[in-house]
């Protein structure tokens, strides 16, 4: 994306940021749209859902089970 405008989705505000570079430690990105950007925590959302119902993330529901830690990941 060099050269280009690129938007970033700041998690902290919720917003979608026009720069350059990355803006801050609290942006995921670059997109090349404002809507990919603004559509980016739903869609990161449903990728982690679908990892955790992988067998991909057994070990690590493994290794909560084992530290007592009694969120429901899945």
């Amino acid at each position: 994306m060099s050269g280009s405008q690129s938007y970033w989705y700041n998690l902290s505000n919720q917003t979608v940021t026009r720069a350059d570079e990355r803006p801050s430690e609290d942006t995921i990105g670059p997109f090349a749209t404002a809507e990919e950007a603004a559509d980016s925590p739903a869609v990161l959302l449903e990728h982690a859902r679908a990892w955790l119902d992988s067998e991909e993330s057994e070990p690590f529901r493994a290794m909560a089970e084992e530290s007592g830690d009694d969120t429901d990941y899945a």
